[in-house]
């Protein structure tokens, strides 16, 4: 079995390692102290970028990626700051899943 990542998925993990380093770094100390949920903003973000429902059937609104495809980018963005990862977490698994499948 090949666990290797595909050209697709190495390119999501570099975006995403590359956004958590200049974007979310600064705000994360921030989250992480006040236990705050992430700004709308950053929200939105995360949204533009496809990051929300990434793993969900396009007819829900997803992106029809792989279950992995949705933990690189959560890995990622968790590495620096799991109160900021959350929301792509919220939107990726757990109760939503009952609706994708």
């Amino acid at each position: 079995m090949d666990f290797r990542l595909s050209n697709e998925q190495q390119q999501l993990r570099d975006g995403a390692r590359r956004f958590a380093r200049t974007e979310l770094e600064p705000l994360a100390n921030e989250l992480e102290e006040k236990s705050e949920p992430a700004q709308k903003s950053l929200i939105k973000k995360y949204a533009s970028l496809g990051w929300l429902g990434i793993n969900l059937p396009a007819e829900y609104g997803g992106h029809g990626a792989s279950h992995l495809d949705a933990v690189i980018v959560l890995e990622e963005l968790a590495k620096v700051s799991p109160a900021a990862a959350f929301p792509v977490f919220e939107s990726c698994f757990g109760p939503i899943l009952a609706i994708g499948h």
